[in-house]
């Protein structure tokens, strides 16, 4: 009996590995690729990939490939070692000396970044295959991978970290209480000060979807700089921080600013205990496969008697 599934378990796999690839436009070149800017290029299994951005590069491992070269933020946060894969800079200051001594076939690059932007002409002048790309929600990181996956002809991995990652999502969603009239503040904190953050990122976008208002949006005086005064007018049921830079510098200035501002101590949020700091490998940089605890950790502040506290 366990033979005869196997055997079944393999065919389902192959079946679904020429479903993938077929769902992307192929030639001898191998798959194509499209970028968030429209720029197409064909991509093989075997093709010398290098990621400007930590995030994409951890999705290209997930999706079964291999890399020459990475900046440093994907050393720092583990997703490769030094020794695996040349640094060629940081995110923000990426050394394309170094990216085309490495002869690549093609780069990772953020759409969301002026810096990778700015490489746009030098690689084109040196035929280098390239795109930009841009995860700012789970359906953004879904999109991202099936191409990824396609190239690689690993539909195991797109079962494995897309679409069982979707399918908890899902169960998550289902159990949502609907029509919520609550409302949020979402912080950015830095070691000397904090902005507002409207619906572009994920945790802001998370709680949208679990039907929260923002109070940001549709207010340029708090997204501009953050008021105070502007915050107690809108009273938010829940406050969510993000640290920047120095998370310990960062935590320690949220501190004092709470108490040496009345104000911000008098919020509902703050009084009643539901202002929180969001962890970062779920919220600043992108969960990835993580998609789902994401959203379930959220769920759970938002409804402790429904997902356990």
């Amino acid at each position: 009996m366990r033979r005869v599934f196997c055997f079944f378990l393999v065919l389902f796999l192959i079946f679904c590995l020429c479903a993938c690839s077929d769902s992307l436009p192929v030639n001898g070149e191998g798959v194509l690729v499209t970028d968030a800017e429209g720029n197409e290029a064909y991509l093989a299994p075997s093709a010398r990939v290098v990621s400007c951005y930590g995030s994409f590069a951890d999705c290209w491992l997930l999706a079964g490939g291999s890399l020459v070269g990475v900046t440093q933020d994907a050393v720092e946060e583990g997703i490769v070692s030094a020794d695996s894969a040349t640094v060629v800079g940081t995110v923000k200051n990426v050394d394309l000396e170094q990216i085309l001594a490495l002869s690549p076939d093609y780069v990772i690059l953020s759409a969301d970044l002026a810096a990778h932007k700015k490489l746009e002409p030098a690689l084109k002048a040196a035929r280098v295959k390239y795109g930009y790309f841009r995860v700012d929600t789970f359906a953004d990181y879904k999109a991202l991978m099936t191409q990824f996956c396609a190239v690689n002809g690993r539909e195991d991995l797109l079962l494995r970290n897309v679409t069982e990652v979707e399918a908890r999502i899902g169960q998550i969603m289902a159990k949502i209480p609907k029509n919520s009239e609550r409302t949020f503040l979402l912080c950015r904190v830095y070691s000397t000060g904090m902005k507002a953050k409207g619906a572009d990122n994920l945790a802001g976008m998370i709680l949208q979807e679990f039907g929260l208002h923002n109070i940001a949006d549709g207010n340029p005086l708090l997204l501009e700089d953050l008021s105070a005064e502007q915050v107690v007018l809108a009273d938010p049921d829940y406050i969510f921080s993000l640290s920047m830079g120095d998370e310990e510098a960062a935590t320690s200035y949220l501190e004092w600013y709470v108490e040496n501002n009345p104000a911000w101590a008098s919020l509902t949020a703050v009084r009643e205990g539901k202002s929180y700091l969001l962890p970062k490998d779920l919220f600043h940089y992108k969960p990835n496969e993580r998609w789902d605890e994401s959203y379930e950790y959220l769920a759970k502040i938002l409804y402790p008697e429904v997902f356990g506290a």
